[in-house]
């Protein structure tokens, strides 16, 4: 086993910029400053607290409103011990994630992005406060920390969240600043492999209008892998750092501007992953032969200004800027087999830079009719360097040496859009909501795809400012009927729109100028209709839904044996997605539990590939067979129970659970190496909370050690490359606030 040289760590300015906000936040702590109830903390309630979603540019109660959602409040989320986006698959009904450490792939009711490639949009959109976080998918794992909610959202959200969201979308709320009293929280877990994470915020309000807040997040984690061969880097190995700065400024009562800063950096030490054999004994046990690294960085600045005229109407403005960036080198087969067969090796840098631009106006949330009206102008540039992806064809192959693919890639992407959506009360009881959005999308490519041969050109494939644009307009309409008891039944009808987009290359093979292939949009009509209900005076609150998907020209990605890259070609005829979901909460004094379910059932329309691991068979007939990723059964729980120990103390613990059914990672079907076998995990944790904000978790994760594949990637390897989700951790959470 190869053992780094080297111990890398945190930088000094990440360590010092979170040593300040510690002692700051103990500053204030030995002072007397006001205390707050911990962000981190069980609380035991009378009834179940309502939570609101704020996708409709409104708060608006879930129970109140005709969107199927999961929403978590940032103590949800420590509680569950959901730190990024992987591990919110096991507490949401019909999410499924493929993470391969460089790209979280998403899907929600089957629905989102089944492979890595930059040329393929996402079907679930990113928001954090406002803003499609990361289109071109970087940092899609970026931390969950001084979190105010999170909203899953699901189906399609074509009026409010835009193209591109005909699976769903995720809204993130990051905590604001707030004025009043000066407050914080400080936070430290240690746990084995090594875990060390310190986080915390710091809330100073400087007069009766501005206020500041400082948050900041560092994390280290040793690998999970044993490796053997002569690799290189830091396979696996975790280290982090984050930072957040906003501000609040409310001169008036009528006009409120919120400024946040975000910064991250994480390396992630690569994506170690190897041969899929069908067995999980073995997950951890790996060779290689290549240089092994994974390090994403990001910047994220969003300014929100909101205006409220003297007849309630409320003028927004939320305003964009973000900029990732990504390098990673990874291993394509797996193996330390060596010449003559190896090394196989890929390697890519890439960055996206995203300015964007939204403009609401939205009615008061009194009277029979309510409305929101809006425009949306988002301008991204997708870049990969000349020859900054490197990809081997014959072993050894790289920038200098050997058979290599060598691309450069750059997608400048604009796309606006104009939405509006009201509501009218029919009757007390009655209402109808009509919503519609016009979206216009366009992309150009330009394109560098070298074969090189030790070096040197051998076949140059250039793509020069190629385009494709597409326009389409989605609406919904809905009928909400008001129940007794603060019930609601409501059906609707919805449409959704995906952006088509151009493949990289034609085929290595094909006579020079040949126009890389586009893939055309993909359009959803999605028939809805749900309940929901609460019971036993707030203490139980419900809701159920089934829907039925109609999918024309799904797009689906595979691995093109001709270019040797990721494709995105259409599936012709009728595509379906039927699915019943449901979700449950509860809280009875000292006892609360929350549970959900899904079924889902889908059908791919007509489809024919080539299996790179099965040249033979030539083009396979893959119409019908269920979409990739999509797990026919999802099932979570989770209860606690606080028991109070005297001088106003208590003791909490907390058991989660969540299922994710076996499901195909690929179309192809090949049983076991293309089977993602049923998922079951279990999380615990023990917390002591003191009177004085003091509190004592000792948690673990995947408690029972299951061993599964959290993706699978096919490509150069004919079994397929497995990666290995997180083994079981534990460990000691200490928190204060104050």
């Amino acid at each position: 086993m190869n053992t780094p040289k080297q111990r890398r760590t945190f930088g000094p300015r990440a360590w010092s910029a979170v040593s300040l906000l510690a002692l700051a936040a103990s500053g204030l702590g030995a002072s007397g400053a006001h205390a707050q109830a911990s962000p981190t903390g069980p609380q035991a309630s009378a009834g179940v607290p309502d939570v609101v979603v704020t996708a409709a540019r409104r708060s608006v109660s879930l129970q109140k409103t005709s969107i199927a959602a999961t929403v978590l409040t940032g103590r949800d989320l420590t509680r569950k011990n959901i730190n990024s986006i992987d591990a919110l698959q096991f507490t949401t009904p019909s999410l499924t994630i493929q993470d391969t450490g460089e790209n979280a792939l998403v899907n929600i009711r089957g629905v989102g992005k089944s492979e890595g490639g930059i040329q393929a949009p996402s079907g679930v959109l990113i928001y954090r406060d406002g803003v499609s976080a990361s289109p071109g998918g970087f940092l899609a794992d970026e931390p969950y920390y001084d979190i105010a909610s999170l909203e899953v959202l699901r189906g399609p959200q074509g009026t409010l969240a835009g193209q591109n969201a005909t699976g769903g979308a995720l809204f993130i709320r990051e905590a604001d600043p707030t004025l009043g009293a000066s407050n914080g929280w400080i936070e430290g877990q240690y746990g084995n492999y090594n875990e060390a994470r310190l986080r915390g915020a710091l809330n100073l309000p400087t007069s009766d209008t501005f206020a500041i807040r400082v948050a900041g997040n560092l994390e280290h984690r040793d690998s999970f892998y044993h490796i053997t061969g002569p690799w290189t880097g830091n396979p696996g190995r975790h280290d982090e750092g984050d930072a957040r700065v906003s501000m609040l400024w409310t001169p008036t009562d009528a006009l409120r501007v919120v400024w946040k800063n975000d910064y991250s950096y994480i390396d992630h030490g690569g994506s170690p992953a190897g041969p899929n054999t069908g067995s999980t004994s073995d997950l951890f046990n790996l060779s290689s032969d290549a240089h092994l690294m994974g390090i994403e960085q990001g910047v994220r600045s969003v300014l929100q200004v909101s205006y409220r005229f003297s007849d309630g109407v409320t003028l927004r403005s939320i305003s964009g800027l973000q900029y990732g960036h990504t390098a990673y080198d990874f291993d394509l087969d797996g193996t330390n087999l060596g010449p003559p067969t190896g090394p196989l090796i890929e390697m890519v840098k890439g960055s996206d830079r995203t300015l964007s631009e939204e403009i609401n106006l939205v009615s008061p949330d009194q009277g029979p009719f309510t409305w929101v009206l809006g425009g949306v102008y988002q301008n991204e540039l997708v870049d990969i360097p000349n020859r900054g992806l490197v990809e081997s064809l014959l072993p050894g192959g790289s920038p200098t040496t050997s058979e290599a693919l060598q691309v450069g890639y750059k997608t400048p992407i604009q796309d606006w859009g104009i939405f509006g959506q009201g509501s009218y009360d029919l009757t007390n009881r009655l209402q109808i909501q009509v919503g519609g959005r016009y979206s216009d999308f366009h992309m150009s490519m330009t394109d560098q795809t070298l074969v090189t041969v030790n070096g040197a050109v051998a076949i140059n494939h250039p793509i020069t400012d190629e385009h494709e644009h597409d326009q389409r307009l989605t609406g919904k309409i809905d009928l909400n009927y008001k129940l007794s008891g603060d019930g609601l039944l409501y059906a609707f009808v919805a449409t959704g729109h995906k952006s088509g987009g151009i493949n990289p290359i034609a085929a290595l093979a094909a006579p020079l100028g040949t126009p890389a292939p586009e893939f055309k949009p993909e359009e959803v009509i999605d028939y809805e209709a749900g309940w929901k209900q609460t019971f036993l005076d707030g203490h139980l609150r419900t809701q159920i839904d089934g829907y039925h998907y109609d999918y024309r020209n799904f797009q689906v990605a595979f691995f093109d044996p001709a270019s040797a890259l990721n494709q995105v070609k259409n599936a012709t005829g009728a595509s379906t997605i039927d699915g019943v979901e449901a979700q449950g909460e509860g809280a009875f004094g000292d006892l609360s539990f929350d549970l959900g379910v899904s079924w889902l059932q889908s059908k791919l329309g007509t489809f024919f590939a080539v299996d790179t691991r099965n040249l033979g068979k030539g083009f396979q007939n893959l119409s019908g067979r269920p979409l990739s990723n999509a797990a026919p059964w999802t099932f979570n729980a989770g209860a606690q129970y606080v028991f109070h120990v005297g001088g106003g103390d208590t003791l909490t613990p907390r058991v989660d659970y969540g299922m994710l059914a076996s499901r195909w990672a690929t179309l192809f079907e090949i049983s076991p190496i293309d089977r993602l076998a049923e998922q079951n995990l279990v999380n615990a944790e023990l917390t002591y909370s003191r009177r004085d904000n003091w509190q004592v978790t000792a948690y673990a994760t995947n408690l029972f050690d299951q061993h599964y594949i959290s993706s699978l990637a096919t490509g150069v390897s004919q079994s397929g490359l497995a990666t290995a989700g997180p083994p079981r951790q534990y460990g000691v959470r200490i928190s204060k606030s104050f």
